[in-house]
């Protein structure tokens, strides 16, 4: 059994924190890995998961803006966002109104993400050949809109036939299902050289990753799937 419900008590808000009655909240990977004991900046097990939430404030802390009790928002809480109340700093959401609350907590963890490191991390230049693991996914998608609002070329990888329609709708130029095709094949084949590849997989496919990578290629990795319900850990990957 993964979770519990239990009565806890309602959080108190800090001096510059806002409560927040919770609507719905985000499931993301990070809280598969805390929940497999795997993501180091989880608190210690038990403990309320999840990263984000939509619903509305309710109270705020003595020196945060009153003015924004009764907003409807979307939040990141760095966990504790499984429960019908969670507090969070006063800069930590966005006002959403009448926003539908699923696509609300799409913004917040996986765009959020995939801006940092599309946008921040790297400097991606037009034409350059960026290859995006698990497109489908929530940071998959956000990354392939956000690497073809930037004029790139984009490969979408993703582990099944159905995900492949998805990712070229999404913006990307050339697709493949990774449980059937080779990718590191597939682009040597091409003649490819990438600019950036965006891995959440690691594991064996780290390595082959760094051999596809051109003159001043950017790996960037972003999480360890491959670990997920491997028996050795570490040793798995």
């Amino acid at each position: 059994q993964a979770f519990d419900i239990r009565e806890i008590a309602k959080p108190d808000c800090g001096p510059e924190e806002v409560l927040i009655e919770v609507e719905a909240f985000g499931l993301n990977y990070a809280e598969v890995m805390a929940r497999n004991g795997l993501y180091q900046a989880a608190p210690p097990l038990p403990c309320v998961l999840g990263y984000e939430v939509v619903g509305t404030i309710r109270e705020t802390g003595a020196r945060a803006d009153r003015s924004h009790i009764g907003k409807r928002v979307v939040a990141f809480t760095r966990f504790g966002g499984y429960a019908q109340f969670a507090t969070t700093h006063q800069t930590a959401f966005a006002e959403i109104g009448t926003m539908d609350a699923g696509t609300a907590c799409c913004i917040a963890v996986q765009y959020a993400t995939a801006w940092y490191m599309a946008c921040e991390a790297q400097n991606l230049q037009p034409g350059d050949r960026v290859l995006v693991h698990a497109g489908a996914g929530g940071v998959g998608t956000a990354l392939i809109q956000l690497c073809k609002l930037k004029g790139c070329y984009v490969y979408g990888s993703a582990g099944s036939d159905e995900k492949l329609s998805y990712m070229t709708r999404q913006g990307a130029d050339e697709v493949l299902n990774s449980q059937k095709t080779d990718y590191e094949q597939y682009l040597r084949q091409k003649g490819v050289k990438l600019d950036v590849t965006f891995n959440p997989i690691a594991g064996s496919t780290f390595k082959k990753d760094f051999r596809l990578l051109g003159s001043g290629g950017r790996l960037v990795l972003f999480g360890g799937s491959e670990r997920s319900g491997k028996k050795f850990g570490l040793l798995s990957t």
